[in-house]
């Protein structure tokens, strides 16, 4: 995979966090130097967007991109929205679609979806505002 680029893309907010967040996962995905390089984009409201870090990808001479959701699980934006926006038609999980007239392979992964390792967060968060509580167990 170290000619293909990874594309993490997550939802946008108007709150800072969730575009930090973002950052924080791309930095991490990085940092496992898998891919050439690791790129990030938002649906909605937060810059780059998915067209934005094409452009920056195309420009920078990568052909190849697995589009990685940050979605937990399926919806509208992961099923129609994302993959239009990459130039994917409906329904497709791969294609060669154009951007600013070049050629690109994309692979568009599925989303986070069910995993056992998601409980063991959520066990550890329920277990820290336990632990945070001044009046929960008063």
């Amino acid at each position: 995979m170290k000619d293909a680029v990874a594309l993490l893309i997550g939802h946008g907010s108007k709150l800072d966090i969730q575009k930090k967040m973002i950052e924080r996962l791309a930095e991490s995905v990085k940092s496992r130097k898998i891919f050439a390089e690791v790129f990030y984009a938002f649906m909605n409201v937060n810059k780059p967007t998915i067209r934005d870090a094409m452009t920056d990808i195309v420009r920078k001479g990568y052909r190849k991109v697995i589009a990685i959701p940050v979605f937990l699980s399926e919806g509208v934006h992961t099923t129609e929205d994302i993959p239009k926006e990459l130039g994917l038609k409906n329904g497709q999980r791969e294609g060669v679609v154009e951007f600013d007239g070049v050629e690109v392979k994309i692979l568009y992964a599925r989303t986070i979806g069910y995993d056992d390792r998601i409980a063991e967060i959520l066990v550890e968060r329920g277990k820290e505002a336990v632990e945070n509580s001044k009046e929960f167990f008063r």
